[in-house]
């Protein structure tokens, strides 16, 4: 694939460029819809179909949190599994994507063996 449409891509995933700033780029750069599409199908890692625990598993308390950091908010995602006890925790570090889909359900993945999680 042509450098130039990753680099595309990745500006689109890190940056403030809009989904329709993205589509008409990708468009010029691919020469028409057709292909922008099939490069975009490539291109989209797939989260929704690689999820395995579900947001709504009625075994999990999942809920978004933030505190102070030394310059912005930090955002989390914790998971834990119901009941009250003492468990080990896990923080799932992400890669240079961020909190992604998969972060979230690898972090509720950690959740449903037992630990309380923070991805």
């Amino acid at each position: 694939m042509d450098q130039r449409i990753i680099n595309l891509f990745d500006e689109y995933t890190h940056k403030p460029l809009t989904r329709m700033e993205f589509m008409e780029r990708l468009v010029k750069l691919t020469g028409g819809l057709a292909l922008a599409m099939t490069a975009l199908s490539v291109l989209d890692p797939g989260y929704a179909e690689a999820a395995t625990i579900e947001e709504s598993d009625k075994d999990l308390v999942i809920e978004e949190v933030s505190w102070p950091g030394d310059a912005s908010t930090m955002k989390g995602y914790l998971a834990r599994p119901k009941g009250r006890k003492k468990r080990g925790a896990v923080v799932v570090i992400h890669e240079n994507r961020g909190l992604t889909p998969h972060i979230k359900d690898v972090t509720r993945r950690v959740a449903k063996a037992g630990y309380l999680a923070l991805g």
